[in-house]
């Protein structure tokens, strides 16, 4: 539920596998983030999954889980498939992807390390990417982790864990896409609905000036 005319300092959000860059908006314009970590994991969500650019169009990387009934485990429980070399193949995808953005070559050394050996559990290995990007964005003392599941939280905190369609309820909530170049926009024109990736390759040093502009939220 949208409250525009309560005053927020602060958002509550699931942890993504490199989240779409709406997501770290609030964060960059100086509210709290805190990282629901008392969830149970729900199939076909952004804690696998995220949406980077290609020369055709969008393209989804997933991280493979161990099979099971996911839907059934808490967050911290879920297991990264072995074996399936997925990493390599992301880092590749990425690698054709991002290969000539003006700023990838300032990240890729960094990145490619942390391909090279991913974590046994989703969650470690998503924490691991978001603190990195934190330190790129230099945001990584406004977070913190929620030591209990709460399903309502109070009026004040803007809850964005649950989004069916997370695109347009994050600008229902009014955080906005804000246009910034990108390798194959020349294609496509711009692509909203990104993972942060596409930002830091493409906007650098600007990153967070351009996550600051697209949070709409009054304070």
């Amino acid at each position: 539920m949208s409250l525009p005319w309560i005053l927020m300092s602060s958002y509550t959000s699931h942890l993504h596998y490199w989240p779409e860059s709406a997501l770290l908006a609030p964060l960059a314009s100086g509210f709290t983030l805190c990282l629901e970590a008392c969830d149970h994991f729900q199939k076909k969500s952004g804690r696998n999954r995220c949406t980077i650019l290609s020369s055709y169009g969008p393209v989804r990387l997933s991280v493979p889980l161990e099979k099971g009934k996911h839907q059934q485990l808490p967050y911290r429980d879920v297991r990264i498939a072995r074996g399936e070399l997925w990493n390599r193949r992301h880092w590749r995808t990425i690698q054709s992807c991002y290969g000539r953005a003006p700023f990838y070559d300032h990240f890729a050394d960094d990145m490619a390390v942390l391909y090279e050996k991913p974590d046994i559990f989703l969650w470690d290995w998503n924490m691991r990417l978001f603190t990195w990007v934190l330190d790129q964005l230099q945001l990584s003392t406004h977070y913190k982790l929620s030591n209990e599941w709460m399903p309502e939280l109070s009026n004040d905190v803007l809850d964005l864990r649950q989004l069916e369609n997370q695109s347009e309820a994050l600008f229902k909530h009014k955080i906005n896409p804000v246009p910034y170049p990108q390798v194959f926009e020349d294609r496509h024109g711009f692509t909203a609905g990104l993972s942060i990736l596409d930002l830091l390759f493409c906007a650098g040093p600007q990153a967070r000036m351009i996550l600051r502009e697209m949070n709409r939220i009054p304070r």
